[in-house]
């Protein structure tokens, strides 16, 4: 049996049933993973969303013919009906529980849209390269109106760039390059999008002369160059101070900052090289950051060294009791903050897939549990709400006036 073939017998997962401070690792396939013969992932599996824990059987050796679950069946014509697919890397060892929040937000505001949802099949793979091209080819063969999938940039890109873009897909993380199908869209949890709009608010707050204190970390990095350019547009004046990590050399950073002209302070700092920095940072100087900084769910003993870190922040736990979030559940198991920023994210995803599959989504905009939701070309960016530290807990920042 060919690989086309085999792939009709799967049974596509019919589900009715929280959003990401950082990016899951990058790459899901590696080069030696690739079978010579077939041109194929010798890892690759795809199969539909089940709640078991079960183990995917491992692949047949190359020119293997795949056997039927029973020998005696015949593979079933392929049954064309409108839905949704949701593709997610939730069989992925690296990927799965990451994936899995997405996909257990998502599918929670399923259940909340009621009688607007629309029909949702979901499918699990084991990476985002050859299995995700597959499933996504199988959805639409099978009716899918709309893809949504590509949780890894590398993912987002192969399934942008694909055969499969040549119908309604939306990736669920940044794209690069901008020449693709206007039927592909975009939606992701950026950090540089987060950065960009806090240098923004610090320039809104009357402030010129930034000094950015970031680590070597590639993360760091990445969210200190999108502060910085957004914020040498607007204000210019920027001074930049590397931390090791190591908390012996925090105290370095009071003298460093002292010979340095600036007016605002910029962490582009995990959570711990945050609370670490910040005791050693005048009290005289606001202090920005981004979500990569600040546990919103941690214990206010945890977080009292961050006083005063001003940042943005998602809705979803910043203004638990308004409208737009009450509607949706919390999850139903206990979550890292990371997890529950991408339960969040599955929820706005589904809204969006939502306004894509029922109307003109350049003509409307979503007010999300991860923010305020618009698309702006075919990237649907958010705007977050203003935050700040106090006492330990992450409190609504108010206008300035």
């Amino acid at each position: 049996m060919s690989r086309s073939n085999a792939i009709l017998l799967f049974v596509l997962a019919i589900v009715a049933s929280p959003a990401f401070s950082a990016d899951p690792p990058g790459g899901t396939i590696l080069p030696d993973e690739i079978d010579p013969a077939t041109g194929l992932a010798r890892t690759t599996v795809v199969r539909p969303y089940t709640d078991s824990a079960a183990a995917p059987a491992p692949p047949a050796a190359p020119g293997t013919p795949a056997a039927p679950a029973d020998a005696s069946s015949k593979p079933k014509p392929l049954v064309r009906r409108p839905h949704v697919a949701l593709i997610l890397p939730t069989a992925s060892p690296a990927l799965g529980k990451l994936a899995e929040a997405v996909r257990a937000g998502f599918m929670a505001a399923v259940d909340a849209s009621g009688k607007e949802s629309i029909p949702v099949n979901v499918t699990a793979v084991d990476n985002e390269a050859t299995a995700l091209v597959e499933a996504c080819r199988y959805s639409q063969a099978a009716g899918a109106v709309l893809v949504v999938g590509g949780f890894t940039r590398d993912g987002a890109q192969t399934l942008a760039t694909s055969d499969c873009a040549l119908q309604p897909v939306l990736a669920l993380n940044e794209l690069r390059g901008g020449n693709l199908s206007p039927d592909v869209f975009s939606f992701s949890l950026s950090l540089e999008n987060e950065a960009r709009q806090v240098a923004l608010l610090a320039v809104g707050d009357g402030y010129h002369a930034a000094i950015v204190i970031g680590s070597n970390s590639a993360l760091s990095k990445r969210v200190q160059d999108a502060f910085n350019a957004e914020w040498t547009h607007a204000a210019g004046e920027l001074r930049r101070i590397t931390y090791s990590g190591n908390p012996d050399e925090a105290p370095l950073i009071r003298e460093k900052i002292a010979n340095m002209r600036g007016d605002v302070v910029f962490l582009a700092l995990d959570q711990a090289e945050a609370r670490a920095v910040r005791p050693y940072v005048s009290g005289m100087l606001p202090i920005y950051a981004t979500s990569l900084s600040v546990n919103p769910r941690a214990e206010a003993i945890v977080n009292v060294d961050l006083q005063g870190v001003r940042y943005v922040e998602m809705p979803w736990f910043v203004s638990p009791d308004h409208p737009a979030v009450m509607a949706y559940p919390q999850p139903k198991v206990p979550m890292s903050v990371e997890s529950e920023r991408l339960y969040a994210f599955g929820i706005d995803a589904f809204r969006i897939a939502l306004l894509i599959t029922k109307g003109d989504p350049r003509k409307s905009y979503i007010d999300g549990v991860t923010g305020k939701i618009g698309l702006e070309e075919r990237h649907f960016s958010r705007s977050l709400s203003p935050a700040e530290v106090d006492g330990g807990r992450v409190i609504p920042l108010r206008p300035t006036s």
